[in-house]
């Protein structure tokens, strides 16, 4: 009989929602927009994807060239002057690149990455906190301008669409005052509405999990099985919360406006006025002026760097590179003013991973701070779960740039050996660069 029930309340329900203009159309709308953020996020990882393509063949056909320069004993026609057999020109015009491979499922949440570069070309001077490197601040309520976020769509509208679903649930009976012929016909009506609101948590569940789940079948193969269930796991979990605070407000409704005006404070509360004034509160206790460090010490100290005797910048440098007390070079009694001074930006890489890494604890410091507010902020904490299941969080931002300082204190280091074991450089020399400097 439960069951004859269910069916009878899921049939009446379903009609109801088709003759609604209203709440069909919002479901219509609201899908709408998600298949349209999935298509858009496509469309962004296609153009990084193709990005990131023409860099390497870009990059293939430098290193040729490079190559047949070696060959040839000679560089660039216009510049003369240029010996690519010392290892100061061979490396210096080697490009390296460090990209950040969008994720197989980055349609499901673009987040932040129309702010911040996914590849880098790295030179001796490169820094993580250039000026093509924007630094990752949190802001785990932003409201997205242009491009549609499929995240945002489900973190922050999914939930007004809800209340579009099921404000009238138990309310609009009472405002027509024939609540209690409904309750002569269903002895359990806590049950009937149950059922009435599972109606559409089934819907909202199944829609949602069929284009995250779509998204992963588009992609040839579920190439991240555990992020993917993983995201469907975040957003089912989190329709459902929701669906369980509208149960009870539906139970004790006294109308469809008092229910309509209590789901939507509810909404404002923990998607708008608690992620926001957190945001404000870290923004209060962390303000966004760190930069200046990292700004002196491209500006003020990197002047003064160059302004330093030779022997002084030695002693530096044997103390950023110990190893280069064995070379050759260092073995000589007269210093080689011409090799320090093509050493330099060794030390002033040095500066800037110091100050970066000063910004990091900062931003870490910040970040704590905000997971610290979790557990009365639960937004937020379901928009950053997401955000590292699409590679698009701050974390994955970090290890972005930890990998371009990789580089560019690899490529200063192995300047920095070769020009002090005062190596030439051939063919097979140029190839394990290729290693050291392609590698990370």
């Amino acid at each position: 009989r439960i069951n004859i029930m269910n069916i009878s309340v899921f049939l009446f329900e379903f009609k109801h929602f088709i003759r609604s203009k209203a709440k069909l159309f919002s479901y219509i709308f609201f899908m709408l927009l998600c298949g349209f953020s999935i298509y858009n996020g496509y469309e962004i990882m296609h153009k990084q994807i193709n990005t990131i393509a023409e860099i390497k063949d870009k990059q293939e056909l430098e290193f040729i060239q490079i190559t047949e320069w070696l060959e040839n004993k000679k560089g660039p026609e216009d510049k003369p002057w240029v010996n690519v057999e010392d290892p100061y020109w061979s490396i210096r015009y080697t490009p390296s690149y460090v990209v950040k491979n969008p994720s197989a499922l980055f349609p499901l949440g673009i987040g932040q990455s129309e702010h911040f570069g996914f590849y880098k070309k790295v030179t001796r001077w490169s820094s993580t906190y250039d000026s093509d490197m924007v630094e990752e601040i949190s802001n785990y309520e932003r409201l997205i301008n242009g491009n549609i976020d499929f995240s945002f769509l489900i973190i922050f509208l999914l939930p007004i669409l809800l209340i579009i679903l099921t404000y009238n649930i138990n309310g609009l009976e009472k405002d027509l005052k024939f609540n209690k012929l409904i309750s002569i016909q269903n002895n359990k009506i806590n049950h009937w509405i149950f059922n009435r609101l599972l109606f559409y948590l089934l819907l909202l569940l199944l829609s949602v999990d069929i284009l995250i789940l779509g998204v992963g079948l588009f992609n040839d193969e579920f190439y991240s099985t555990q992020s993917l269930f993983k995201l469907v796991l975040i957003s089912n979990l989190y329709i459902i919360s929701f669906s369980i605070v509208f149960y009870f407000i539906n139970k004790n409704a006294r109308s469809s406006s008092s229910v309509a005006f209590k789901m939507i404070s509810i909404w404002l509360l923990f998607c708008v006025i608690i992620p926001g004034s957190v945001h404000q509160y870290v923004s209060f206790i962390y303000p966004v002026n760190y930069m200046t460090d990292f700004l002196d010490v491209n500006r003020k100290q990197t002047y003064e760097v160059f302004k330093l005797d030779n022997i002084d910048l030695y002693d530096v440098l044997m103390e950023i590179h110990p190893e280069l007390v064995q070379t050759k070079k260092a073995q000589e009694k007269t210093l080689d003013n011409q090799l320090i001074r093509r050493s330099i930006s060794t030390i002033i890489n040095q500066m800037n991973i110091d100050a970066a890494n000063e910004i990091e604890i900062q931003n870490e410091d910040k970040n704590n701070l905000i997971k610290f507010s979790y557990f009365f902020n639960p937004v937020s904490y379901v928009q950053n779960l997401w955000s590292s299941c699409t590679a698009t969080d701050y974390y994955s931002y970090r290890k972005f740039r930890l990998e371009i300082e990789e580089s560019v204190l690899a490529r200063n280091r192995l300047i920095v050996l070769e020009l002090w074991r005062n190596n030439k450089v051939d063919k097979l020399t140029y190839q394990k660069y290729l290693g050291v400097l392609n590698n990370l």
